[in-house]
């Protein structure tokens, strides 16, 4: 009897043991898990390019003050709102090309739009070309369900003189990088400056989406919007 005694309190102590030692790799696990994918504050993120171009990303909310405060050339899109996306007055911030790369340039933070200054303006005739984030390492973009949008979407920019212009949506596709910067692709990007019907003002959207491509450090696949006033 005193060895089977000795047995039991054996096992109730290996029990325990195992216990013990699950409890604290579960709460190990779990707060692995909320610091590292629940809990992530947004930020800025510095990261470099294989061309060697700096990139910053800005996952930090843009606060409604900020929004209110933004101003641009009375002739310039100040904001952007996309009603089926939920999106209400979104900045817009002006774009150029970057020259080491010789591509369009993005927002720094992954909430505002980007207009590139060398389309059209809103109101003047031929194409304005817009792009943004589908989001950031940690956090949805802008674009992030830009692909959702239907023919017959509206999409509503406000210039810097208060002037509201409606957009309705015409085309959206997705498609490979490498199909994009074919210059002889009607769909590509050598035609986002071009409203897709003639004589029409046109609205064109890019942003990325697909698989993220380590060596490239980009996604893989964009989605192309084409939008015509309405």
């Amino acid at each position: 009897m005193i060895v089977k005694n000795r047995n039991s309190r054996k096992r109730k102590v290996f029990t325990i043991i195992l216990v013990i030692a699950w409890l604290s790799f579960a709460g190990f696990s779990a707060y692995y898990v909320y610091t590292h994918f629940i809990d992530v504050k947004p930020e800025v993120i510095t990261r470099v390019d294989p061309n060697g171009v700096e990139i910053k990303v800005d996952e930090r909310p843009v606060t409604v003050q900020a929004k209110q405060e933004w101003t641009v050339p009375a002739s310039h899109p100040r904001y952007i709102s996309i009603p089926k996306l939920g999106i209400e007055n979104a900045r817009i911030v002006q774009l150029g090309i970057i020259k080491k790369t010789g591509q369009l340039d993005a927002p720094v933070s992954i909430h505002d739009a980007g207009w590139y200054n060398g389309s059209a303006l809103p109101g003047k005739g031929g194409a304005m070309l817009m792009d943004g984030h589908n989001g950031g390492p940690n956090f949805g973009g802008i674009f992030e369900k830009l692909r959702e949008l239907k023919n017959g979407d509206e999409i509503i920019i406000e210039r810097g003189d208060g002037k509201k212009l409606t957009y309705v949506v015409k085309d959206n596709r997705d498609m490979n990088v490498k199909d994009i910067n074919d210059p002889s692709n009607k769909w590509g990007m050598a035609t986002m400056t071009n409203s897709i019907e003639a004589g029409k003002e046109g609205l064109n959207i890019i942003t990325c989406v697909g698989q993220w491509d380590e060596r490239s450090q980009t996604f893989n696949e964009r989605t192309m919007l084409r939008a015509v006033i309405k």
